[in-house]
């Protein structure tokens, strides 16, 4: 409440000033909350259900399984578990996971797969496909972004968000991706930006070294530079262990990764759940027998994850 003195002149120039120096900690404190939580230090929790999900990027963390062994040998006594739902050529609208089908179908098939996993955890990382359409495309993306966060929303998962890796430089005759790269920093910048108006955590994996094979595809040791540079974002410990001390973790955790590739992406789908399911759909329910087979795959993890404790 502003209180005048009889005897006080007030300048419009001194009631704009009383006005902003007011009203600026109402202004700002929202802005600063959103802030403060896309910023706040990542952190992992006991009994976590992390589910990943994007395109060819999160897909291919499974050949390797380095990311996933290092968090999961670091975490030794947090219980987490994992489900890798990548899918090459994938964007927020879900077109790969259309198979043929339209948009539409591609999205409840995303959404649909993110239920199917149980997260308490969502991994999100696109933008890296959407960058072709260029900086006229980044009003589609921000809302494709917050349309896809919309639906996961009743999962009551926690969100991390992380912008996609620029491509590699590795000269002819491979394109030039400077131009590519200018583009995808500025969906990196939308990422970002709705991190920040939705209080989700945040990670910028745009400048992360990796050699790749391609410009795009990471290499087996561009994998481990990449998870080496990556675990402290994560707030995960690295551990000390050879390759050859974490081979059977990482065995493990690959072999649970194809389990749960099989069951949410079956290759016969089109006769087991599509169009031509009315030659051998009566096959479907073989689908869920692979649940037993990747609960035994993680007990094996479980025990594992525990080397040299």
């Amino acid at each position: 409440m502003l209180v005048y003195h009889k005897n006080t002149l007030f300048s419009p120039t001194m009631l704009r000033q009383t006005f902003l120096a007011l009203a600026a900690p109402l202004l700002v404190a929202p802005w600063l909350a959103s802030t403060s939580a896309a910023d706040a230090p990542f952190e992992f929790k006991d009994n976590d259900r992390v589910v990943v999900l994007g395109g060819a990027f999160i897909e291919r963390l499974q050949t390797h399984g380095y990311l996933e062994t290092a968090i999961t040998a670091g975490l030794p006594n947090k219980n987490l578990t994992f489900r890798n739902l990548g899918w090459s050529g994938d964007t927020v609208w879900g077109d790969s996971r259309g198979v043929f089908g339209n948009r539409a179908e591609g999205f409840k098939r995303l959404v649909g797969d993110v239920n199917i996993a149980k997260p308490t955890l969502l991994v999100i990382c696109y933008g890296e496909n959407e960058a072709y359409a260029g900086e006229g495309g980044l009003a589609d993306f921000r809302g494709g972004l917050s349309a896809l966060l919309d639906a996961l929303k009743p999962t009551n998962a926690r969100v991390l968000l992380l912008g996609p890796r620029k491509h590699e430089k590795l000269g002819p005759p491979l394109p030039d991706p400077a131009q590519y790269n200018s583009d995808l920093r500025k969906y990196t910048e939308v990422i970002a930006a709705v991190a920040r108006e939705r209080g989700h955590a945040f990670i910028d994996l745009f400048d992360l070294p990796g050699k790749t094979e391609n410009g795009l595809h990471l290499t087996a040791a561009g994998e481990q530079e990449l998870v080496e540079a990556l675990l402290p974002k994560l707030g995960v410990p690295t551990v000390s262990y050879s390759t050859s001390e974490l081979a059977p973790l990482r065995t493990a955790i690959r072999e649970k990764n194809e389990l749960f590739f099989h069951r949410h992406r079956p290759q016969n789908e089109t006769y087991l759940f599509l169009f031509r399911k009315h030659e051998q759909g009566n096959n479907a329910v073989e689908i869920r027998q692979f649940d037993p087979l990747i609960e035994a795959k993680e007990k094996e993890i479980a025990k594992l994850k525990m080397i040299g404790r």
